[in-house]
């Protein structure tokens, strides 16, 4: 993939620390062929900095944004302070992506003799040269979904080692969410009911997902789920306290629920 030799004004940029003095740091931008870049002491923090070290030092990567980049002179001078909690979030993950994608693409060059080059160009040919999105390819990959159409043309050898590696690779991200149910039943058979509430609960699981229901000391139970994300697992936790005081109350008993 060709790489700009300078970044933009604005841009926010991963860059080395390789030498710190006292009006500042040197550092390589790691996305620009380990390009020159400067970063003021005055541009580390708001605050009155008394070592440059307590903030910066030699080998460490960090977040910058880019102040001023002059393709003339080739100067790019850059800014700690002025970088989000958001933007250096964000930045940090799409650089995780990145260096992920590289080391499949490296894993699966070795284990099946293809050239390195070659299936860069053919992996990236549907995300336009994006390792984010390629990342999200692979990830959907490893959570078993179906093969993208992008990937349909790989001989099947090649495909099925790359879905081996995305397993090894890409870990399964699951959310947990707990809260505790308060189930009351009065009836003759009120053990029953509590049991056949529980199991109901548990049946809104699918094969990714997990939803538990122990007993922290009667008529308290401890519910506890388990999903993808953050909005999956908080929708499960919901529809599971739902499901098991509605059938509770629907055999003549009551329930209340508290999350955390």
């Amino acid at each position: 993939m060709n790489e700009k030799k300078l970044p933009e004004t604005g841009e926010i940029v991963i860059g080395t620390v390789k030498r710190v003095d006292k009006f500042g740091a040197y550092v390589s931008l790691d996305e620009y062929e380990n390009a020159d870049a400067f970063i003021h002491v005055s541009e580390i923090s708001l605050r009155w900095v008394r070592n440059i070290r307590d903030y910066l030092k030699e080998g460490q990567k960090a977040v910058f944004k880019v102040l001023r980049s002059d393709p003339t002179t080739m100067q790019v001078d850059l800014s700690l302070r002025r970088v989000s909690k958001r933007e250096k979030v964000e930045k940090l993950l799409w650089w995780k992506k990145k260096q992920k994608v590289k080391r499949i693409i490296k894993l699966l060059a070795d284990r099946t003799g293809l050239d390195r080059s070659e299936l860069e160009k053919n992996l990236f040919e549907s995300t336009k040269g994006k390792e984010a999105e390629l990342y999200d390819v692979f990830e959907r990959l490893a959570r078993d979904e179906a093969v993208p159409d992008s990937l349909r043309g790989l001989p099947e050898n090649v495909l099925k080692t790359l879905i081996e590696i995305v397993k090894q690779e890409i870990k399964k991200k699951s959310v947990v969410k707990k809260g505790t149910l308060v189930l009351y039943c009065q009836s003759g058979n009120g053990v029953v009911v509590i049991r056949d509430a529980v199991k109901e609960a548990m049946s809104l699981a699918n094969k990714d997902q997990s939803v538990t229901i122990t007993v922290i000391g009667a008529p308290r139970y401890l519910l506890r789920v388990e999903a993808e994300d953050d909005e999956t697992s908080e929708r499960l936790l919901n529809q599971a306290a739902e499901k098991c005081i509605g059938y509770v109350v629907s055999r003549g008993g009551r329930g209340e629920f508290k999350k955390g």
